[in-house]
């Protein structure tokens, strides 16, 4: 592939207290082909250990300290961003968020968590996608790590629903929008750690909808307010990335191998051809993640409230 796209957009890494999963993560970073970035708008956002609502540690104070130190190795130029307390998932992504949206005032950011490991044309991927994406303004999302069930060896890349937030570029069109619908949600975490979050209260936020999910996290409901807001949610065909999340918030290893991760591959290709991407696509993508959601609010919901009596 003969273009180099220069990358202007804020790139943001979010790490807790996995610091093996980051060093793969930043090595990645930097081998990235077929894109120029500069190195100081590369941000580590790292969470504490503590936290200081509860008074919980929540990390060894070690695995902080390695993280920022391997990050700084990687990008000597890169900017830490380092909370004193622990902030939980959805408050440092929130952070991150603000970061580039408030602070850099970016029309677009590339957010990675600390457990996608880049194939070497990631970055090209998404400077693709953010130009193929463009013409829609409904796009929140696009990402490129692929579907991990099937094997897309390339160059043919074609567009599929993104189901997980990991390694993606949003906007901060949609973001705005976004924040406004979630404010509910927000004010639900205050004051308490995101782990011990009023599940039951997250919950009752969907019951006037006609979609719901199983989950409470940031990430269920930001898949929700992008349905109620008719924002899509656009994934390559082809990984680029693969996940190595195995043990984490929301994974273990047994889980992680039902789920079929562990035979994810990045494709191999030296060249890839973005198909172009139409408005019927885009419908088809929305329709699909509709149908999952309302199957769940109408066959799923009671249970789900029943399985969360209160706290």
């Amino acid at each position: 592939m003969s273009s180099m796209f220069q990358i202007d957009t804020p790139i943001i890494l979010y790490s807790f207290d996995r610091p093996a999963y980051l060093e793969a993560v930043c090595v990645s970073l930097t081998r990235q082909k077929g894109v120029r970035y500069d190195p100081a708008k590369v941000f580590l956002l790292q969470d504490g250990a503590i936290s200081a609502l509860s008074g919980r540690r929540m990390a060894r104070d070690a695995d902080i300290e390695a993280s920022v130190a391997l990050f700084r190795r990687h990008f000597p130029q890169g900017q830490v961003r380092r909370s004193e307390g622990n902030l939980g998932v959805a408050r440092n992504i929130l952070r991150g968020e603000k970061l580039v949206f408030e602070e850099l005032d970016a029309e677009l950011g590339y957010f990675f968590e600390d457990d996608l490991e880049l194939g070497p044309w990631y970055l090209y991927a998404l400077e693709r996608l953010r130009e193929i994406t463009a013409p829609f303004p409904r796009i929140a999302y696009f990402g490129a790590y692929g579907d991990h069930r099937r094997d897309y060896p390339g160059p043919v890349v074609k567009y599929i629903p993104l189901e997980h937030h990991w390694g993606f570029g949003l906007r901060r069109h949609a973001w705005r929008q976004m924040m406004a619908w979630l404010k509910p949600y927000y004010d639900i975490l205050e004051g308490v750690d995101y782990n011990a979050r009023n599940h039951r209260r997250i919950f009752e936020l969907f019951r006037p909808l006609a979609i719901a999910s199983e989950a409470s996290s940031q990430d269920a409901a930001k898949s929700i307010v992008c349905l109620e807001l008719g924002l899509y949610r656009v994934l390559t065909t082809v990984s680029f990335g693969r996940y190595i999340g195995e043990r984490g918030n929301s994974f273990s290893p047994a889980h992680f191998r039902a789920m079929g991760f562990d035979k994810m591959r990045v494709a191999q290709s030296e060249t890839y051809d973005f198909t172009p991407l139409t408005e019927a696509r885009l419908q088809e993508i929305d329709a699909h993640h509709r149908r999952h959601y309302e199957r769940l609010r109408r066959e799923r919901f009671d249970d789900i409230l029943a399985a969360h009596p209160g706290r």
